[in-house]
């Protein structure tokens, strides 16, 4: 006979290593707003001293190492290749759409600190109660993003460090070399720094997905008990138990709305960086990719840009997974729409019942998914608009690459 314990997923044992590994990680980084699911509280004093952390090394990112930086900028673009130059300057573009993501997610972190710890952090950690006895089975796609969502970052970070090696070996000794390794610490420490929010904000929508699909799940099975009415003496009675589960899921439903609504309104122009970030990323790929093949020796690419494209092909699929998620809330939420559409009303007029159904009703319809800024949907649609825009800006490299090849 099986324990509870073994029924369990490999997700379910060890779900709280992963959120406090996350936690860790984010304290590197001073975001200390960032915990996943609070298991103690901080002591005052530590807590004081955290967010201290925090406050210095924002401030080392964004005030003190770009001003070191922009003083070396004519060393870490200074080369007799002018094309490796353009190279250098996409790159270093690159870089600068990060530092004013990071300069972003500093601000949102200290602005909506409040907000992100006790609003959505709890909301969430709420919603988990109030779903732990729906149905299990949106559970496991959730798991498996999650997991996807873990290699896919780990594995970023390697190819990342091994490309801050591979530089560090190839560059020798010299003024130029180790400030080029320092710019690509900094970009790794950037990039870390943003990924912390862009995590927790796909870990939010990840749990707004599943919770979705619970809901749906539980409305259908309250809609079969509906069909299964037949007139008698209990049928009053039966419809006001319906009436107050649906007034139970209605009111759910409007926690994971406000939940989704909260979670957009503080990360949107940390996601609109995101996105710039990908536009900037799938340039750089795409031009290093044609720096490699105009060489026509696969012996002549340095390691380091293999690895970039590699890093940079990661992070598009990184972006994608997080557009995914919104669009699989879009189709949910119409699925829900679906199975609204399906209720009949009682054959014997239950006034409170109806009422509770057309209530349900209206706050589904009168739900909009939120926008970026008000301008764009986080769905699958933008990122390719993101990788067609960036091969039309790649174009134009092509343009200037093959302008300053005939030029030397």
């Amino acid at each position: 006979m099986t324990s509870p314990d073994e029924r369990k997923s490999f997700w379910e044992r060890h779900e709280f290593k992963f959120y406090r590994y996350g936690h860790v990680y984010a304290l590197i980084y001073g975001q200390v707003v960032i915990d996943y699911v609070p298991q103690r509280a901080l002591k005052r004093g530590v807590k004081v001293l955290l967010i201290a952390y925090g406050h210095l090394f924002s401030m080392l990112l964004i005030v003190v190492l770009p001003g070191y930086f922009c003083y070396h900028f004519r060393t870490l673009t200074d080369t007799l290749d002018l094309r490796l130059q353009l190279l250098f300057y996409v790159s270093f573009a690159n870089t600068a759409i990060k530092y004013a993501t990071v300069i972003v997610t500093y601000v949102a972190n200290t602005v909506h600190f409040e907000a992100i710890n006790q609003g959505c952090t709890m909301q969430r950690t709420h919603l988990e109660f109030e779903f732990q006895n729906a149905p299990q089975e949106p559970k496991r796609p959730f798991e498996y993003f999650m997991y996807f969502k873990f290699c896919l970052i780990n594995l970023m970070m390697m190819i990342q460090v091994c490309g801050i090696f591979a530089q560090y070996g190839e560059g020798g000794k010299g003024s130029v070399s180790q400030v080029r390794v320092h710019f690509a610490i900094y970009a790794f420490v950037l990039w870390n720094y943003t990924e912390n929010m862009a995590d927790y904000c796909y870990w939010i929508n990840g749990s707004v997905l599943k919770y979705y699909r619970q809901f749906n799940l539980q409305l259908g099975s309250l809609r079969d008990e509906m069909d299964g009415l037949r007139p008698g003496g209990m049928l009053l009675h039966h419809c006001c138990e319906l009436s107050d589960r649906l007034e139970e899921l209605r009111r759910r439903c409007r926690e994971i709305h406000d939940l989704q609504r909260e979670s957009f309104r503080m990360h949107q122009f940390q996601l609109i960086g995101l996105m710039l970030s990908t536009l900037i990323n799938n340039l750089t790929n795409f031009y290093t990719l044609f720096h490699m093949l105009a060489k026509q020796s696969l012996e002549e690419v340095s390691y380091p840009v293999v690895v970039g494209s590699v890093y940079a092909t990661g992070f598009y699929i990184d972006t994608y997974i997080v557009t995914l998620i919104n669009e699989h809330i879009k189709l949910e939420l119409e699925a829900v729409a679906l199975t609204m559409r399906r209720f009949a009303e009682p054959r014997e007029m239950d006034e409170r019942l109806t009422r509770e159904i057309e209530h349900l009703s209206l706050e589904l319809l009168n739900y909009q998914p939120p926008m970026l800024c008000g301008l764009l949907h986080l769905d699958r649609r933008l990122v390719y608009l993101i990788a067609v825009t960036a091969f039309s800006y790649f174009i134009t490299l092509v343009q200037f690459d093959l302008y300053l090849r005939k030029k030397s």
